[in-house]
């Protein structure tokens, strides 16, 4: 029988499983009909739908075995450059290497080697390469051939909803290059800077390099040189207080359990991912995501979380410094289940806490955190289904499980385990803000009875006009930011027809508003009244 095709037994009866696998990029798009602009169709976890020109545009040019960032613009040259980048690349590559017959070379035949430079042979016309013009370029002149080209570096202090970035970087501020290597060295620092990380000793001499830190040089390589310049939203760097993330335009080149594996390496733009790699940054082998699996292991932290998002397309590596098991989460899980915890294997205890810990938990995601296959996490899953501890929302593949009502409703009940009451008001952000003490205990306390309140005549009725729901929803988002778990817990309702009969429509209206507006799909998102967010920004 076809290795796609097995016959499975689902409650005694046999059913045929066809695995259909992804396409690779040389053969997309997949179209029906004669023009690929109007009959091709991509799956979404839940369904297929209809691909946008733009999306079809990428495809084709991703088929091409020649990079996109090799391509010569020939109306493009030194002038457009930063030459202070290149004169710290060029010092840097001789520190490294100070043998290497490179570094008696002119600057242009420098540029030329390390593919910055090139030449149209049938013209003999030189320019820079896309690589170069993205690597040393001003920012100016990178926007002038690629509108949508964004940076973005945020970095946030606290885990407090609502509070504002502690520090920010975007390469369209005027007050540095803008370029890709600038780029990398500004947000490499802040990214290690105050690590935590225990140091290692080699002989007699002390090691602060750390394996975590070398994964984290390996993820801001990984997405400069695999990203799409062409497509929407830039890169986008976070650091929180207890996790890193890493997004950039465009979707993996190779299946994304390939890509988890290691082994394969199909960067999207092989000359910057090589001129990293000059300088010491980057490995090409396919075993970037493997090293920082690894080095995440070792700390024993949460397994790293790649996804990919569509329309737009994104690739985004989620990176969380907490416990695979952190004691909050069991402890939660033993004060809900009492002496049915004990019942649970490990595999489900890991499942039930990563549902607490991130929202949410999926197959795919569950992949990426053990040694088991779909089949057997599928299985797992459906067993914690009809045990009530977890309610599927979604169909197929991009089905997301989250905690039932017993586990909600014992977060409302104990505040010890009640995730809103988990800060203090976000409205509250000044100079007193900071002070932990009696007070700020009380006025939480004070939040969550209002919430309460506000919330008990949807807790008690199963039925609302949608006018009154919308009334109650703005009335509990204007005290402050709430997430879509947090207002299922407090009207009663399911997560996910919550979403799409309420929050989705109140956003759409511009009575709500998301607290990560630029990532809809953050972990974290938490949605408030349309005034709230007018008076925190």
């Amino acid at each position: 029988m076809d290795r796609n095709v097995e016959i499975v037994e689902v409650d005694g009866k046999e059913i045929v499983k066809i695995y259909v696998p992804r396409a690779s990029r040389e053969d997309k798009p997949i179209y029906i009909g004669h023009n690929p602009f109007t009959g091709t169709y991509r799956r979404n976890y839940e369904g297929d739908y209809k691909c946008t020109k733009e999306e079809v545009q990428r495809m084709i040019a991703d088929q091409s075995p020649i990079p996109q960032d090799s391509k010569v613009l020939p109306n493009y040259g030194l002038n457009d450059l930063n030459m202070e980048s290149v004169r710290s690349y060029r010092n840097r590559f001789s520190s490294l290497k100070p043998d290497h017959p490179w570094n008696g070379l002119e600057l242009k035949e420098f540029l030329y080697k390390i593919g910055a430079l090139g030449r149209l042979r049938e013209t003999n016309e030189e320019g820079l390469t896309l690589a170069g013009l993205l690597m040393f370029g001003e920012e100016r002149s990178i926007t002038e051939y690629l509108p949508q080209y964004f940076l973005e570096y945020r970095e946030k202090s606290s885990d407090v909803p609502g509070e504002r970035w502690t520090d920010r970087i975007i390469s369209s501020d005027g007050t540095w290059s803008g370029n890709l290597y600038d780029f990398y060295f500004k947000v490499i620092r802040r990214l290690t800077d105050d690590l935590n990380i225990p140091f290692q000793m080699e002989g007699l001499f002390r090691k602060d390099d750390t394996r975590v830190h070398a994964a984290l040089r390996e993820a801001l390589v990984n997405t400069l040189a695999h990203a799409d310049y062409y497509g929407q939203r830039g890169i986008v760097i976070e650091k929180e207080k207890m996790l890193f993330r890493f997004s950039n335009p465009g979707v993996l080149r190779i299946p994304l359990q390939q890509a988890l594996k290691g082994g394969i390496s199909d960067p999207r733009n092989p000359t910057i991912f090589k001129m990293f790699m000059l300088i010491g940054l980057g490995e090409r082998a396919g075993s970037g995501i493997e090293n920082i699996h690894l080095a995440w292991k070792e700390q024993h932290w949460t397994a790293p979380e790649l996804i990919e998002e569509f329309q737009p397309d994104r690739t985004i590596l989620t990176l969380r410094t907490t416990s695979l098991l952190p004691q909050e989460s069991v402890d939660f899980l033993k004060a809900v289940l009492g002496k049915h915890y004990k019942f649970l294997t490990n595999d489900e205890v890991l499942i039930l806490v990563t549902a607490h810990q991130e929202n949410y938990v999926t197959n795919t995601r569950l992949q990426s955190l053990t040694d088991k296959k779909s089949d057997e996490i599928s299985k797992l899953l459906s067993g914690l289904v009809e045990k009530g501890y977890l309610e599927p929302n979604g169909q197929g593949r991009g089905t997301k499980y989250t905690l039932t009502e017993m586990f909600h409703q014992k977060s409302i009940g104990n505040s010890r385990y009640n995730r809103i009451s988990s800060g203090p008001n976000v409205n509250n952000s000044g100079p007193n803000a900071a002070n932990s003490g009696p007070n700020e205990n009380e006025q939480t306390k004070d939040h969550e009875k209002v919430l309460l309140d506000i919330s008990e005549l949807a807790r008690k009725k199963k039925r609302l006009n949608p006018s009154e729901m919308d009334e109650i929803i703005l009335n509990l988002c204007a005290i402050k930011p709430l997430t879509l778990k947090e207002l299922s817990q407090l009207l009663n309702r399911q997560m996910d027809p919550l979403r799409k009969k309420y929050i989705s429509r109140l956003l759409k209206e511009g009575k709500l508003e998301p607290l990560y507006p630029e990532q809809i799909n953050h972990p974290k998102q938490a949605y408030m009244t349309r005034s709230l967010f007018t008076n925190q920004h």
